[in-house]
């Protein structure tokens, strides 16, 4: 009950982080914005970290473990989103990013016993897609064949983050949570915002009430909730299953976005919506598992 109701809760707060990001930006440069967002998430966890004494990583190959998905789970996926957006519809990106479940699965299958795949795990995973590409459909026009390399750019999001996931699963299902993604958000920090001062100007973020609230929001909410908890529950939740999520946080950010934004729901973006809520139920509930060794409690 308490790990449908975790994840129920990703999908709703990564869900809005979409909506949150697109007001963010209005005031504030992309990589520049994702890097404050991780910096007040780090003093965050840090915080946390400190004051309830969090065990840290031991011993060479430990601090290996912990720290190699930060460069795949924090930097790689959002430089490549942030780099891709600025030469690809919207849309289209969110399409390429929903191919992030077929990639763990696929990684998973190979490396991590009791996840193999079968049929009514690839159903399930291409009714999701087959959900998300009729949601975004308007937005799947042809792009010019010169932004072709922005497109592979924007693969590198969901495949590094496969990597980092199906990592996090064979190797990291007895370590702290928290100290964990403390040690991982902070190799994504020390590449993404080098990247971002080197890119864009300073002067281009305006300090408003959208700037830096959506990246407080993002940091708190967006960051140290959504991926501590979401390194928790890999401890006993298969990685295929817990992928699921990408296809399901377009879903809500749709949602929001005509709730709080006024955009447009049409009968495509329901249809799409059933279609991914069946694709989710058919690897959820139909496909055989095995049960997950627990991990240790954070």
């Amino acid at each position: 009950m308490i790990t449908n109701l975790l994840v129920a809760m990703l999908c709703l707060v990564w869900g809005t982080t979409w909506v949150v990001i697109k007001m963010g930006l209005e005031d504030s440069p992309p990589f520049l914005s994702a890097g404050l967002r991780f910096v007040i998430a780090l003093v965050v966890l840090g915080a946390i970290v400190l004051a309830k004494k969090k065990p840290h990583p031991r011993g060479r190959l430990m601090w290996w473990r912990v720290l190699f998905p930060g460069i795949f789970m924090y930097f790689i996926p959002y430089a490549a989103v942030y780099y891709a957006s600025q030469h690809i519809p919207a849309a289209l990106n969110a399409v390429l990013f929903a191919t992030f479940p077929f990639f763990v699965a696929v990684l998973a299958h190979f490396y991590l016993p009791g996840e193999r795949l079968n049929v009514v795990k690839w159903l399930g995973l291409f009714g999701g897609f087959l959900g998300i590409v009729v949601i975004f459909h308007d937005g799947l026009s042809v792009p010019d064949p010169r932004v072709m390399p922005s497109m592979i750019i924007a693969l590198l999001s969901p495949l590094a983050a496969a990597v980092a996931s199906v990592w996090l699963k064979k190797y990291l299902t007895k370590v702290d949570s928290f100290s964990a993604t403390f040690w991982q958000m902070a190799v994504g920090v020390v590449f993404l915002l080098p990247m971002g001062f080197a890119l864009e100007s300073l002067s281009d973020f305006r300090w408003t009430v959208n700037s830096i609230g959506a990246a407080v929001f993002l940091a708190v909410f967006g960051s140290v909730f959504t991926f501590v908890t979401y390194l928790h529950l890999l401890k006993t939740v298969e990685a295929t299953r817990l992928s699921l999520i990408a296809f399901v946080t377009p879903v809500v950010a749709v949602i929001l976005g005509w709730i709080v934004l006024g955009e447009s729901l049409g009968i495509e973006t329901i249809l799409g919506g059933v279609l991914v809520l069946l694709g989710v139920y058919c690897v959820l509930v139909w496909s055989p598992r095995r049960p997950q060794k627990k991990g240790v409690a954070d």
